[in-house]
C-alpha cells in the first residue's frame, strides 16, 4: 500500500484524532484500505469512505470511524472522546483541550489501584489493546487478570505453568494472552473467559522469559535461556516458522516494532535487531555492553529502540540507521529491568531501586516526578495504547495502576 497522504488539518483536536487513527493503523500492521473495507463487511463501507476517513480534512462520521477502529483493534471509547472534541472544533473553530489531550505534558501520575493476590514476586504486566484489562504474572506460577476500571480481579487465577512465569503479552486483537515460564513453555489463554486455549504449550529447550506478538497478530516471538529467538506462525496452527541464532547467552527480553522489527537483548550485554519476512531473516548486531542488557522497548512510532542494562544505564538507537543517537546515561543506581515509551519523546524506566522514572530520552533529562510507593525492586513497567494508564510490577508481590490524578483506590 502506498503512503497515505493526509490533508492539512488545524493544530488541535482534529489533528490529534487523525494522528491517533494513523498510529492505530500502524500498530495494526498497515493493512490496505480495501482490506479494511472488506474486513468491516462487504457493502458496509466503501473503499472511498475508508480512504476519506484516513486522509481528511473533514472529521468522519462517528459510525464510520467506529467500524474502522473496531476492525483495527482500537479502543472505541477513547476514539469517541477524541472524535467529540474534533467534531466540536470543526463546528465552532474552538478546541476542547480538556477532552482531546488525555495527559498534559508534565502531568503528575498517582497510584490509583494496588493489585494484591499473588503469593510471589510480580514479574510482568501487560495491558489489553482496549485498556480494559491488565494481565499480571508471577513467581507463584499463576497468571491473573484485573479490571483497570476498579482494580478488581477478572475471573479466577489461571494456573497451568509448573514454574515461575516471567513474560506476558496480549495479541493485537485482545483475544489471546501468551505467557512465558521457567518451565520451558509458552502457554496461551483466552483473556475474556480467563481460561486456557485448546492449544498445546509451545516448547523451548530452556526456560522462557520473553514473549511478544507481531503488530499484525500473525506471529508470536519467544526467547529465553537457550539463546534462541523463536518465531511462531499463528496463521498455521502455531507452527514454528523461524529460529533466529546469534545470541551467545540467555535472552532477557524481546520487543516487536510497528514495522516488524524484532529487538532482543541478552545476559552477555548484546542487543540485536531482526527482520523476518519471506526471505532469509535479517540480523543486525547493535553492539555489546559490558553489563547484561535486561530489557528493550520500541517507541510507539517504531523509530526508536531503547535498552536498559544491569548497571543502570539506558541506551538508545534509531531504527532507520541502526545507530546510537546519544551517549548512554545512568537512569538508576541499580539495574534497569523495565522500559516503556509513554510517547515518542518520553521513556519510562523501572529500576531495582523501587522507583520508575520519566525521561526525555533525547536530552537524558527527567521528564517528571518518579513513581514511588513500591516496597521492593520493580520488574516491569507498561503503558496502555491510549497513553493514559501505566502499570508497574514489583518484587514486593504487587502490581500498581497509575493515572494522572491524586487518588488511590
Amino acid at each position: 500500500m502506498g503512503v497515505l497522504r493526509r490533508a492539512v488539518t488545524p493544530a488541535g483536536p482534529i489533528t490529534v484524532l487523525f494522528d491517533r487513527l494513523h498510529e492505530l493503523h500502524l500498530r495494526a500492521g498497515e493493512p490496505g484500505l480495501r482490506q479494511i473495507a472488506r474486513d468491516i463487511g462487504i457493502g458496509v463501507l466503501s473503499h472511498a469512505t475508508v480512504h476519506n476517513a484516513f486522509t481528511g480534512p473533514r472529521v468522519p462520521k462517528w459510525g464510520y470511524l467506529e467500524l474502522i477502529v473496531e476492525t483495527l483493534g482500537g479502543d472505541t471509547a477513547l476514539f469517541h472522546t477524541l472524535w467529540l472534541a474534533a467534531r466540536q472544533a470543526e463546528r465552532t473553530g474552538q478546541a476542547a483541550p480538556a477532552i482531546f489531550s488525555p495527559v498534559p505534558d508534565g502531568a503528575a501520575w498517582a497510584c490509583t489501584n494496588i493489585l494484591t493476590g499473588h503469593d510471589g514476586e510480580v514479574t510482568g504486566v501487560a495491558f489489553s489493546p482496549n485498556g480494559r484489562l491488565l494481565a499480571t504474572v508471577s513467581a507463584d506460577m499463576s497468571v491473573r487478570l484485573w479490571s483497570t476500571h476498579d482494580g478488581t480481579p477478572h475471573g479466577e487465577p489461571m494456573n497451568g505453568h509448573r514454574g515461575p512465569v516471567w513474560g506476558v503479552a496480549f495479541s493485537p486483537t485482545g483475544r489471546c494472552l501468551a505467557t512465558a515460564s521457567v518451565d520451558t513453555t509458552v502457554r496461551l489463554w483466552d483473556p475474556h473467559t480467563a481460561t486456557a486455549l485448546a492449544v498445546p504449550p509451545l516448547e523451548h529447550d530452556g526456560y522462557v522469559v520473553a514473549v511478544a506478538f507481531s503488530l499484525h497478530g500473525r506471529a508470536l516471538v519467544t526467547g529465553g535461556g537457550d539463546t534462541l529467538v523463536r518465531v511462531w506462525d499463528l496463521t498455521d496452527g502455531f507452527s514454528l516458522r523461524s529460529v533466529l541464532t546469534g545470541h551467545t547467552d540467555a535472552i532477557n527480553d524481546l520487543a516487536v516494532s510497528p514495522r516488524g522489527w524484532i529487538a532482543s537483548s541478552d545476559a552477555n550485554g548484546e542487543v540485536r535487531l531482526w527482520h523476518v519476512g519471506d526471505r532469509e531473516p535479517v540480523d543486525v548486531h547493535l553492539g555489546r555492553h559490558p553489563s547484561s542488557m535486561a530489557c528493550v522497548a520500541f517507541s510507539p512510532d517504531g523509530r526508536t529502540l531503547a535498552a536498559g542494562a544491569d548497571d543502570g544505564t539506558v541506551h538508545v538507537w534509531t531504527t532507520a540507521t541502526r545507530t546510537c543517537v546519544r551517549q548512554p546515561w545512568t537512569a538508576h543506581d541499580s539495574p534497569v529491568w523495565g522500559l516503556a515509551f509513554l510517547d515518542p519523546d518520553t521513556l519510562i524506566t523501572a529500576g531495582r531501586d523501587h522507583t520508575a522514572q520519566f525521561w526525555n530520552w533525547a536530552t537524558a533529562v527527567p521528564a517528571g516526578a518518579p513513581l514511588l510507593g513500591h516496597e521492593d525492586a520493580l520488574t516491569q513497567v507498561a503503558v496502555d495504547q491510549a497513553g493514559t494508564m501505566l502499570a508497574t510490577a514489583s518484587d514486593d508481590g504487587t502490581a500498581r495502576l497509575w493515572r494522572p490524578g491524586p487518588t488511590r483506590r
